[in-house]
């Protein structure tokens, strides 16, 4: 006997009952005399999870949000310190593009001026441009919604493959995804997605591969990501960094390729080949929207 819920209403519980009974569940009803109260129980342990969804709606409350047990293991993790400080660094820089001392800032921080030559500024010795506009975020959604993909997927690569693969990969992903930014719609953007789509990319192919990798991102979460990145180069949503996510993408992909113990086979090269699909797809896209003129053109 295994109690679903407890009430002092016995018409609702022996209602209840009879109505998990006609659902297939073998449920009873009990009273305790000594409390005044009345029990609802199911026999199997199999039965409890349906059992408590229809106690639970049946008295007006909503269903419990279920988290995937992929994601249930990737939060248990540790912390990772160089994770939590690329946060930190993120979120004071955002509250300080609020002051006009932070706006400064920021223009210092993205690639470049458009009024300016290609790529002039870090041509000039300036070469921190090439990565810093990754901690740049323009809105509270926008670091809101990264910040909380970077904690996990950043705690996972940092705890699994260490501090050096984390910056690495941060590295390599963030400056090819903004040259890459840069070279199709100029200088002024910024945010992480192209890290995270890097990130994503990476836990994705690298579990692929090498199967026997404790963790894991729900199909429905990949899904989403590249159904993400196909939404955003319709153009419906607005200007978005499209460049910067397939760049980030395919760095991810071709470093987990790379990383993978095993020898190269089959898989290696489906997801090799497939990481310059979805950047030549990116980068054509882009072009058509723009009728070919990249802003690499302008300078050339």
């Amino acid at each position: 006997m295994i109690v679903v819920g407890e009430l002092r209403d016995k018409k609702m519980i022996d209602l209840m009952r009879d109505e998990l009974f006609a659902m297939g569940i073998s449920a009873a009803s009990h009273y305790d005399e000594k409390n005044d109260i009345y029990f609802l129980t199911v026999e199997d342990q199999a039965d409890l999870a349906r059992a408590q969804d229809y106690y639970r709606v049946k008295l007006g409350f909503r269903k419990p949000i279920e988290v995937d047990a992929e994601w249930i293991k990737i939060k248990t993790l540790p912390r990772g310190e160089t994770t939590f400080a690329i946060l930190i660094a993120c979120v004071v820089l955002f509250g300080l593009s609020y002051l006009d001392m932070g706006k400064r800032l920021q223009d210092l921080l993205f690639m470049g001026s458009p009024e300016t030559g290609f790529l002039y500024e870090i041509l000039h010795g300036q070469l921190w441009r090439l990565i810093t506009p990754i901690f740049i975020h323009l809105s509270i959604l926008h670091i809101l919604f990264n910040m909380l993909w970077f904690k996990d997927l950043g705690y996972l690569i940092e705890f699994k493959f260490g501090r050096k693969d984390l910056l690495t990969l941060i590295g390599i992903s963030g400056v090819l995804s903004n040259l890459l930014q840069y070279c199709i719609s100029g200088p002024q953007f910024g945010g992480m997605s192209g890290v995270l789509y890097a990130m994503l990319g990476y836990v994705w192919v690298y579990k692929k591969i090498h199967d026997e990798f404790d963790y894991a991102l729900p199909a429905r979460d990949i899904t989403i990501m590249v159904g993400w990145l196909l939404l955003c180069l319709t153009g419906f949503l607005g200007p978005i960094a499209n460049g910067a996510h397939a760049g980030g993408l395919f760095v991810g992909m071709l470093y987990a390729v790379y990383k993978a113990p095993e020898k190269w086979g089959r898989l290696h090269f489906k997801y090799f080949s497939l990481a310059f699909i979805f950047l030549a797809f990116t980068i054509g896209v882009e072009g058509l929207k723009l009728g070919g003129r990249y802003f690499i053109l302008l300078w050339m």
